[in-house]
């Protein structure tokens, strides 16, 4: 178990967290964390980080995505109103 002290950090409280520990929680410098308390015990949650659609797709343009994710899936036959000409 590892140990670890609270220090100041301006007008907060801080804790710097001991390298095994932060490498076993996949933790890195400048990363998102939830903070919650309950009772006498405090739990720490990595946060998913915050992607947009825009950071996802980044790099290639939509012609391109297209391409690669051509006959992906087979939809069968377009039928009806939703037919699309290309």
């Amino acid at each position: 178990m590892s140990q670890a002290i609270i220090g100041r950090w301006g007008k907060n409280l801080a804790i710097r967290f001991p390298a095994d520990v932060a490498k076993a929680a996949g933790l890195d410098d400048g990363q998102t964390v939830e903070i919650v308390s309950c009772d006498d015990e405090v739990v720490i949650r990595k946060l998913k980080p915050d992607i947009t659609i825009e950071d996802m797709f980044r790099g290639k343009s939509p012609e391109a995505w297209r391409e690669i994710y051509t006959g992906a899936y087979d939809w069968g036959d377009d039928l009806g109103r939703e037919r699309v000409e290309e």
